[in-house]
């Protein structure tokens, strides 16, 4: 049942992603275009498999407007962090070969979720993302379901919850009350905490 919904709000996510990006303005009345065909249903089954929707874990007190830092990072690697987000990425020795600008934004509102640039780098050692938990619906039980989550658009953002394209393991630090998980490529991630 859960599978079956899972794909009926899936389907219905991907038919709207794609009407609204064959959509045309309407500026030629006189010009008629034939109606798009209908996505095959191997394109709809592939977008489908390959995004997963997860919840999202949320702040206590929510972001009112977004933060960004921004930082010149080279071969030395380096350090972003947002205090009021509660987030820290650290950037290890190796990991760019040439000095580059690096940006985090914290986004507003009470979902855990961040977006990174330059979009579609990739780094030759991972970095490290750490999430405090304090100050989020975190609990024991949560934590061990903790997972971060790359998504390569913000439309696929909900309040709640989210579609992401990748999942990764990380680890929680009971001691400081921490998640860590490793990024190796740029755009957009968020704290899953659990999956449908």
């Amino acid at each position: 049942m859960i599978s079956s919904l899972r794909r009926t709000g899936l389907l219905a996510v991907a038919v709207a992603l794609m009407a609204a990006c064959s959509s045309e303005p309407a500026t030629s009345p006189t010009t008629r275009v034939a109606a798009p065909e209908a996505p095959s249903a191997d394109l709809v089954g592939s977008l489908l498999n390959s995004l997963h929707l997860i919840p999202v874990l949320q702040r206590t007190t929510a972001l009112a407007a977004p933060i960004t830092v921004t930082q010149t990072v080279g071969w030395a690697g380096g350090t972003l962090s947002i205090p009021q987000a509660g987030v820290t990425v650290t950037i290890p020795q190796g990991a760019l070969t040439t000095p580059t600008v690096i940006t985090m934004t914290a986004r507003a509102g009470s979902a855990i979720a961040y977006d990174f640039g330059p979009h579609g780098i990739t780094f030759a050692k991972p970095l490290s993302l750490k999430q405090k938990l304090a100050g989020t619906n975190a609990n024991l039980v949560t934590g061990l379901l903790l997972q971060l989550g790359y998504y390569p658009d913000p439309s696929l953002l909900g309040g709640t919850f989210a579609l992401v394209s990748e999942l990764i393991s990380g680890s929680v630090n009971l001691l400081d009350w921490s998640f860590t998980a490793p990024v190796s490529h740029f755009s957009g991630y968020v704290i899953a905490c659990g999956r449908e």
